[in-house]
């Protein structure tokens, strides 16, 4: 039996709500139920009636609904996914105890990806209690789930990432030998792929789910230690996560050899000693 979702979409452009709808409609893995409201001042009370799983924003204003101090959303933990403009995407901003997802409009024409997108929410969400279990309970068991959860995303991600540079690797190697028409077309695939492949949102949205289980371990890891590049933030948080060397190298498609190399190099970049292991400091960092 697939799980019940619910999606509130705010949105202020008949023509793009229709298109969201579609996008949502086609949804598997998930039952969904969507209710959507055209006016900012009917987001909030619908919300709080129905208490949904995941907020879609469209509105020509994101940031004056994210801002809005009786918007309750935030307080409440549910997500929020923004579609963005171009001049938005990078001014817009929201407090910590938001979770804030962005997606552009110019990717709107590209369903599967903003399908993906949304599924990763709902799994990254999926245990999360809300019965009236002792608080301290709760906390164990939804760092625990949301620890898995995350080493999931993150494989699902890099490995889909992986794929797409292959492909374009391909496409590279037979541009030469194909016609002027052809080599236009396989152009817009390389693109897309360009996109996707260096979209740094990917990066955000992890770190943002992280820090639900971690809170502020980035920031305080790269205050102590500003020389980590965000290759070597990215092991770290593999290591916090307790992923094995070999989790690593099935991630990251690279022999165990490469990754002890790394994790020797970390620790001289954390300035441990010999005898200090990297997780159980890594677990000190808060």
């Amino acid at each position: 039996m697939l799980d019940k979702k619910t999606i509130l979409i705010g949105c202020d452009d008949t023509m793009v709500l229709a298109k969201v709808l579609n996008i949502v409609s086609a949804i598997s893995d998930f039952t969904i139920s969507t209710v959507s409201v055209s006016r900012a001042a009917d987001l909030n009370p619908t919300a709080e009636s129905l208490n949904p799983d995941l907020i879609f924003l469209c509105f020509r204003n994101n940031q004056s609904i994210i801002n809005d101090p009786n918007f309750n959303s935030c307080k409440d933990g549910i997500p929020i996914l923004c579609l963005t403009k171009s001049d938005e995407c990078e001014s817009l901003f929201w407090s910590k105890n938001c979770i804030v997802f962005t997606y552009s409009y110019n990717h709107l024409h590209n369903t599967e990806y903003l399908i993906y997108r949304i599924k990763s929410i709902f799994r990254l969400k999926k245990g999360k209690s809300r019965t009236n279990i002792p608080i301290s309970f709760v906390e164990a068991a939804f760092q625990k789930n949301n620890t898995n959860q995350l080493s999931h995303y993150v494989m699902e991600l890099d490995q889909k990432i992986e794929v797409l540079l292959k492909v374009k690797e391909r496409i590279s190697y037979l541009y030469p030998n194909v016609d002027d028409s052809t080599r236009i077309e396989l152009m817009s695939i390389v693109n897309s792929i360009k996109t996707v492949a260096n979209d740094n949102k990917l990066w955000d949205d992890f770190k943002i789910y992280f820090e639900q289980s971690n809170p502020n371990f980035l920031l305080a890891l790269a205050k102590k230690h500003p020389s980590l590049s965000s290759k070597d933030l990215k092991y770290c948080c593999y290591i916090k996560m307790n992923m094995s060397n070999n989790d690593i190298t099935n991630l990251l498609g690279i022999n165990q050899e490469s990754v002890r190399t790394h994790k020797y190099r970390l620790k001289k970049k954390l300035t441990l000693k010999k005898e200090q292991d990297i997780i159980s400091y890594l677990r000190t960092v808060s």
